[in-house]
């Protein structure tokens, strides 16, 4: 009796060690409402370990004596109409862990139709207060940048100064191009406050079998980007392994004007390690003289488990690219004799902890190290004569002068920067989510005679407050401060709601959700604007609403998103004169504009092979205030024009007043077809002649409207070779470019894909 009371009290001061694996968590619909009924399954590899039913209020539980790596598959009851299966990400699991995984059910999709860009808290898309574009990985393996995916978003113009490798900035809903936030795996991956350039990041490393999306696009300011995110954010995110048995994947293409890739990316995953490694090179010739481009990339993806909960990654990604300096070839009939080559590198290091309440933490370290070289090696004075006809009917011919370009010219950008993140589930009404951050930067512009640089720290916080009422209304408060003795204090709040109007279901028209967001946000100066401002009065900001209605017509098979947004742009810099060298023009922040307009997509998928989306916008922006002083053309004296920029009361340039897109996609078994069109109207731009006034052109409708058509086709042959053709600008429209530039005619590249070993 004695030795029974003994264990007894033993056992409860130190009880043992749990021997199975607990899974726990809540299974809601996208609006958060439980599902009932609903049969969880815990598969490791291949096979079901366990499985449970959820219960009246949506909750379930799972044990397993199993350890390794897990994912759920969840499907609906059979009363739960319209809703999809779902396959969650992979997750680590050992005897002694315990785990909350909430699933939210989708009426499109088997993967999770969640964001975390953002907020850190996944949330599904249907409860964000903004529309948040998302490209699978799966979308990415033909592609060998991913710029074509990038263009099929309502309101995104890719604005490119000529063909394969040019500069390629995105203009989202008219904003300014360097308001817009970049990130690689997390890390801030804009050159210092400049725009990022879409043409040097490969899609290698971001196409492997992955449920996150690779790419992810948000077009409102975001207080948790912690200052940059003026016009919105675009993060893209490598693949992680999921494979517990080794995997090789081999891509090869060739097509025409010398096009050519190689590409090979191995993974592998254990119960606690997964492993990614990819390189890929590409070259091309270009149809213009004097424009060879190649993009080389390295990419490694490697994380630890160190318990359920508890996890350690490390991400890099070096990209190297070389190619002809951009120059508006119709404008010269020749090509200056120069090299650009860029190298970025971006890496992280990621520790992360979730516990049994769901309180997770992040430390993240990550560095941006870019490197851009101009190298003119024989620059002419001149061109050779020329006419030019804008689309407004406008003409003018002669001979135009080269701006003067140095012999060599380094640009580089360091930043480091130490991240703390933590957000907790407090209540369904109520989640709280904090960052820190910490940017150390320095930045230079060297040249033979003279050096530009620029070093500066930032110390920044974030804080924001979110939560659901009754599965209808949901709410996001969130604001930042961000402090640099340059810069001083600044700081921005965002505001957005979400309102169920009608729960989503699978009888026509049920399903009407309304989004509202109000925001302001801040960007900091670039290298260049930081020199010709050394302490200025107001860093760039931004304010934005944006209110739009997602509605199921014919339940989620034909679905509607209608967008109205107005945007205001102050305290912008513009260059007002030429200075002594072309990539150094004088400076001045008084520009201010005004951007808005309305958006729709439509999405019909009749069969589940088979997707059908379009997308129409109308944008109609403004410059309301530029110090930019009218240029004149001898022949039009009494047209004023904007010779570096838009002049006041005129729209920006390269945004065109309508623009659109087209999806027809058909996913079989063994046959995946896909076409895409990106369209856009006449816009309004400047032939930038200044040094021959004669070449100047009114402003207005100056650049074409285009199409840029392209088609993919591929063809599962066997278990292991996927063949694919891939045909890019079938219209072969050569002014998808601004005025004077020439984009790459049709260009059809056909290879093979060959995976060896996986599961």
């Amino acid at each position: 009796m004695r030795r029974t009371l003994f264990l007894a009290l033993l056992l409860t001061v130190f009880p043992p060690a749990a021997s199975a694996i607990i899974v726990r968590g809540k299974v809601t619909t996208a609006l958060g409402k439980p599902v009932v009924g609903a049969r969880i399954q815990l598969i490791q590899g291949q096979r079901s370990v366990a499985d449970t039913i959820s219960g009246v209020d949506g909750v379930y539980e799972i044990r397993t004596s199993f350890t390794g790596r897990f994912l759920l598959l969840t499907a609906p009851s059979a009363g739960s109409s319209g809703l999809a299966p779902q396959i969650s990400s992979p997750f680590y699991g050992s005897r002694t862990d315990q785990l909350v995984v909430d699933v939210a059910l989708n009426q499109a999709g088997i993967t999770p139709q969640v964001s975390s860009q953002q907020q850190l808290l996944a949330t599904p898309l249907s409860q964000l207060s903004t529309a948040t574009v998302k490209v699978g990985a799966d979308q990415l393996v033909i592609d060998f940048i991913i710029i074509p995916e990038v263009e099929s978003a309502p309101g995104a113009i890719v604005v490119r100064t000529g063909e394969v490798g040019a500069q390629a900035k995105l203009y989202l809903r008219g904003a300014p191009p360097q308001s817009l936030l970049t990130t690689v795996d997390g890390v801030t991956a804009n050159p210092l406050g400049d725009a990022f350039d879409l043409s040097g990041l490969s899609t290698a490393g971001l196409g492997e079998i992955d449920p996150r999306p690779a790419v992810e696009l948000t077009p409102t300011a975001n207080p948790l980007a912690l200052g940059g995110a003026a016009g919105g954010v675009l993060s893209v995110d490598a693949a992680e392994a999921t494979s517990l048995r080794p995997v090789l994947v081999y891509t090869g293409d060739a097509g025409n004007f010398g096009a050519y890739r190689n590409q090979a990316e191995a993974s592998w995953a254990t119960e606690r390690l997964d492993l990614l490694g990819a390189f890929s090179r590409f070259d091309t010739s270009n149809a213009t003289p004097i424009a060879p481009f190649h993009l080389i990339t390295w990419a490694t993806d490697a994380g630890y488990h160190i318990s359920a909960g508890t996890s350690l990654r490390a991400v890099g990604r070096y990209d190297t690219s070389a190619g002809g300096l951009p120059s508006p070839f119709e404008l010269f009939r020749v090509q200056p004799e120069g090299r650009l080559a860029r190298r970025n590198l971006f890496a992280s290091v990621t520790f992360e902890t979730l516990n049994a309440r769901n309180w997770h933490n992040l430390v993240r370290y990550g560095v941006e190290r870019e490197r851009a070289q101009t190298f003119d090696f024989a620059t002419p004075a001149a061109g050779l004569p020329v006419s030019i006809t804008g689309a407004n009917g406008y003409k003018a011919a002669g001979i135009a002068g080269f701006d003067p370009l140095p012999p060599r010219e380094d640009v580089v950008t360091n930043r480091d920067e130490a991240t703390y993140q933590t957000d907790y589930q407090a209540r369904p009404w109520l989640a709280v989510v904090g960052e820190f951050r910490f940017q150390d930067e320095r930045a230079a512009d060297v040249l033979p005679s003279d050096a530009i640089r620029l070093g500066r720290n930032h110390v920044s916080a974030a804080l924001e407050f979110e939560g659901e009422m009754r599965h209808r209304l949901f709410y996001h408060a969130s604001g930042f401060f961000d402090y640099t003795h340059l810069l001083g204090f600044n700081g921005s709040p965002r505001l957005g709601l979400t309102y169920a109007a009608v729960q989503p279901g699978s009888r026509k028209l049920h399903g009407t959700i309304l989004h509202l967001t109000a925001s302001t946000g801040s960007r900091e100066p670039s290298l260049l604007e930081q020199a010709a401002t050394p302490y200025p009065n107001a860093v760039p900001r931004s304010r934005t609403l944006d209110a739009s209605v997602d509605q199921n017509l014919f339940g989620p098979k034909l679905t509607l998103r209608a967008s109205y947004f107005h945007s205001q742009f102050s305290h912008e810099y513009e260059p007002i004169a030429p200075g002594a060298i072309a990539s150094q023009p004088i400076l001045s922040q008084t520009l201010a504009l005004r951007s808005q307009g309305l958006e729709s997509d439509l999405r019909y998928q009749p069969f589940q092979r088979v997707l059908l989306e379009g997308g129409y916008s109308y944008l109609a922006a403004l410059t309301e205030r530029s110090a930019a002083a009218a240029a004149f053309n001898p022949a039009l004296p009494a047209v004023p024009i904007g010779g570096l920029t838009a002049l006041q009361g005129q729209r920006p340039f390269h945004r065109p007043p309508q623009s659109g897109f087209l999806v027809a996609e058909y996913s079989g078994s063994k046959l995946n077809l896909s076409l895409k069109g990106a369209f856009a109207s006449r816009s309004d731009d400047s032939t930038n002649l200044l040094q021959t006034p004669a070449l100047l052109l009114p402003n207005r409708n100056l650049s074409p409207a285009y199409a840029s058509l392209d088609a993919k086709l591929s063809f599962v042959a066997t278990r292991h070779v996927t063949v694919f053709t891939d045909l890019t600008n079938l219209a072969n429209d050569r002014h998808i470019a601004p005025l004077g530039y020439l984009s790459t005619p049709f260009l059809v590249r056909a290879g093979l894909r060959i995976r060896i070993g996986g599961e």
